[in-house]
């Protein structure tokens, strides 16, 4: 690698410098000075060189360093060398044609320029703002005042070298950057502001991923998105992304020798073995988005030492409730192996942070309750399977320190045989699964009533979780509540034939999990529910795909085209259904197989439509036929007219009881409105926005998209409990 070639370099120049001023050796003063001018000079190249490989490879702090050490070095190179201080915007050097000074891109001012540029942009990306308006502001003088010194080769009319084109074209990008990142800088101040003061909700992800995008290496930001994640109880995203800083790290593997081995940010950890610093590449193999990719459980163990300390036990709470053991375990157990070896060696690790422990004991016991109370459940004991999913459930509840285990003669409530009263507040894929095997096992007693509950904070936590949707309409069927079993069973359809155009979600939006997802359910299991439905006298809701003329309840009048834009879908299908990664199921699962299917619904075939006036064949006095559907297109449209212009899914009606309340979006977001929009401004915003979005006027995928968005949100606001609801629920609870 070539930063470890010019460390050994420096380090063998630096000797035989020192070396040399030992000896005494030289000459006169005059050839003694040139010389340590020579050396210092070929000091700041290399210094200069490894401080811009440095900063490709994202090693700012060290790249700092290096350019404050190459800036020393060519100061001392001016100092010594003769004649220098007459230019100095110079570099040193004659034009071998003859006349003006010749620029070198290696030397002098072109190196000064470059490298203070670089420390500029080294410090902005550790997230330092302090000195880099100086450093951009250095780097444009120098450059600009070299320019200007470089135009008396012109003037005297001689021609310029290639080295002297080379040392120009290195000045003007260096210009252009300084000035590109002087406003880099003014952005960031902005941003730093609005993340400081921490007054506004709308965009704050946004905000927070661009502040990211400009300091990646800021810890400060970092440790702000693990909490805002964990906050809104994204467990998936908060795993993904400590999983992208550590991946790309692993570049930084090895570099950290010689002068650099006091900057190593990991000393002494163990040898990558699977980490890809590659996979979440955008030019990867994998087509799966960045944002919903998932590390194997080897690769997780190298993940988790080259990610920093702060975000680390996060990180492993994140693997348990995603239920990612194998890969917890890895982790986990290299960890206290490392530790061990560390504490052997007097260098305690993990000193200073005691969360890893209980983070482990956590995970153990939570292992060791599922897998019994899964065994519980094949056994057929599902009181005794709902009482340690319930003890289960309780392990990420009450105080930091808590183990899963009470001091008090009471039994936890949860491990009593009714159903709990809300959701677990940790969220996560693991306590979804939990209050659905805690629904399956009332539904197993004929305890109805207990799994809806279940069920239902299943879905809270999960609210594209289909198997929990489905459970909970047959429990509400064997209640005889047809109208809520009719609104899960449609909300189940539309959500798995949603999946068929929009399989992933966008990142920050949609469902906190990724598990059991519309796009997992396959066309055979969908018939199936539809032959359910149909058993029971529901009605599967009509959808982009099995769509067919509408009547309305006056018999032999079909519905006004108006009425059908007023009953648009309750549910965000288009940005929250999603391919999930393949994960391991519990046993009792294994009934409805996993995995969705890319088949393509059947084409339905076209209806012949006759254009021809009904008054040339009506008799007189004939009753008039009812009107279309659909009022004919404006002149301006040519529609073939052997073509039916199909609607989108969600542009018919559902039952209002499917809406449910995620409090993980942001409704006042998607109406471009704040939390502090009052009822009047919510309604004209979503009738503003529907009606440039409305399928019927924009038909591209990003309009349908923009229009479910919007419908989602306002079937929330313009609600008045259910906006209380969510305004209730949406204030973020960050651990500490």
């Amino acid at each position: 690698m070539a930063i470890i070639l010019f460390t050994q370099t420096l380090q063998e120049l630096r000797s035989r410098n020192q070396s040399k001023d030992q000896g005494g050796g030289g000459g006169g003063g005059g050839g003694k000075k040139d010389k340590h001018a020579q050396q210092h000079a070929a000091l700041a190249t290399l210094y200069g060189y490894r401080c811009e490989a440095l900063y490709e490879l994202g090693a700012y702090d060290a790249s700092v360093r290096d350019a404050r050490d190459a800036l020393e070095c060519e100061r001392s190179s001016r100092s010594d060398g003769s004649g220098a201080s007459d230019r100095p915007y110079s570099s040193s050097g004659r034009n071998p044609s003859g006349g003006g000074t010749s620029l070198h891109p290696e030397r002098g001012a072109v190196l000064r320029a470059k490298v203070s540029y670089l420390l500029g942009l080294s410090l902005l990306r550790g997230g330092n703002v302090k000195g880099v308006e100086d450093a951009f502001e250095a780097s444009y003088d120098v450059a600009e005042k070299a320019l200007e010194d470089a135009s008396d080769i012109r003037e005297s009319g001689n021609k310029p070298s290639i080295t002297h084109k080379r040392a120009v074209d290195v000045l003007k990008d260096t210009i252009q950057g300084a000035t590109e990142g002087k406003s880099t800088l003014q952005e960031y101040d902005v941003l730093k502001t609005k993340l400081d003061t921490g007054s506004f909700k709308k965009d704050f992800i946004d905000v927070l991923d661009r502040a990211l995008e400009i300091a990646p290496a800021s810890m400060e930001w970092q440790i702000a998105k693990v909490r805002h994640l964990i906050g809104r109880r994204r467990w998936f995203v908060v795993a993904n992304h400590c999983e992208q800083v550590a991946a790309k790290r692993v570049q930084l593997e090895g570099i950290f020798t010689g002068d650099l081995a006091d900057l190593d940010p990991f000393p002494g950890i163990p040898p990558v073995k699977e980490l890809d610093p590659d996979f979440f590449a955008e030019n990867s193999k994998d087509d799966t988005p960045l944002h919903l990719r998932m590390l194997s459980p080897k690769a997780t163990r190298d993940a988790a030492f080259r990610m920093p300390k702060e975000i680390m036990p996060y990180y492993l709470r994140a693997l348990r409730l995603e239920e990612r053991y194998s890969g917890a375990v890895l982790v986990g157990t290299a960890l206290v192996e490392f530790d061990t070896m560390a504490k052997a060696a007097g260098n305690d690790y993990f000193a200073e942070n005691e969360r890893y422990t209980r983070e482990w004991e956590r995970l153990d016991n939570t292992i060791k309750m599922k897998e019994e109370g899964d065994l519980l459940f094949r056994d057929a004991y599902y009181d005794r399977a709902v009482a340690l999913y319930g003890e289960c459930l309780d392990i990420d509840k009450g105080s930091a320190d808590f183990d899963g285990s009470s001091n008090s003669i009471l039994r936890q409530s949860s491990s009593w045989p009714v159903a709990r009263s809300h959701a677990n507040d940790a969220g996560g894929k693991l306590h979804a699964v939990l209050h659905s095997n805690r629904a399956a096992c009332f539904a197993s007693m004929g305890r109805y009533e207990d799994a809806v509950k279940e069920s239902s904070h299943a879905i809270e936590i999960h609210s594209m979780y289909t198997k929990a949707i489905l459970r909970r309409a047959r429990c509400h069927a064997k209640l005889g509540q047809d109208e809520k079993a009719k609104a899960d069973f449609n909300r189940y359809v539309m959500l798995v034939e949603g999946a068929r155009d929009h399989p992933y979600p966008p990142p920050n939006q949609g469902s906190a999990c990724y598990f059991d997802m519309p796009s997992n359910v396959s066309e055979e299991q969908l018939d199936k529910v539809k032959s359910e439905m149909n058993e029971l006298g529901i009605k599967p809701i009509e959808t982009r795909n099995n769509r067919s003329t509408m009547r309305s309840p006056i018999a032999g009048q079909p519905k006004k085209s108006w009425l059908n834009k007023l009953w648009c879908c309750k549910n965000n299908a288009a940005s929250q259904v999603v391919t999930s990664p393949s994960y391991r199921r519990p046993e009792y699962d294994r009934a409805m197989p996993e995995g969705g299917s890319d088949q393509q619904p059947p084409v339905q075939p076209k209806r012949k439509v006759s254009f021809k006036s009904s008054r040339q064949a009506r008799p007189p006095g004939a009753i008039p036929p009812p009107q279309s559907v659909s009022p004919p297109d404006p002149p301006s449209k040519k529609v073939a007219p052997t073509i039916i212009k199909s609607r989108p899914a969600f542009d018919h009606p559902i039952d209002a009881s499917s809406v449910v309340v995620d409090p993980t979006m942001d409704y006042y977001a998607a109406l471009g409105l704040t939390s502090s929009a009052s009822d009047s401004e919510i309604k004209q915003a979503y009738h503003k926005g529907a009606k440039e979005n409305h399928p019927d006027r924009n038909n591209t995928k990003e309009a349908q998209a923009r229009f479910l968005e919007m419908k989602l949100a306002y079937n929330v606001l313009g609600d008045t409990e259910k906006k209380r609801e969510y305004d209730k629920a949406n204030t973020p609870k960050i651990d500490p």
